[in-house]
């Protein structure tokens, strides 16, 4: 069943996200005008404060482009 309360309310969190941190949205449409492609490399880190860090990093297979283009689609 689809909840288009729990829609509203991602869509409304979002905004408020993307307004908190306006760069963010910039840094993504500029990954979307350019696409995926194999052979690209993502890479993520997270720095709590308390000085933690964990870093990870993937090189795009092809069979890993239908889900990053699905994953775009979500992003608009």
């Amino acid at each position: 069943m689809f909840n288009f309360q729990m829609l509203m309310a991602a869509k409304q969190a979002k905004e408020k996200f993307m307004n908190n941190h306006p760069k963010v949205e910039t840094f993504i449409d500029d990954v979307n005008s350019k696409g995926f492609c194999a052979d690209q490399e993502i890479a993520v880190a997270v720095r709590y404060p308390d000085g933690t860090e964990y870093k990870t990093g993937i090189r795009v297979t092809e069979s890993d482009l239908q889900l990053l283009n699905m994953l775009k689609g979500l992003t608009k």
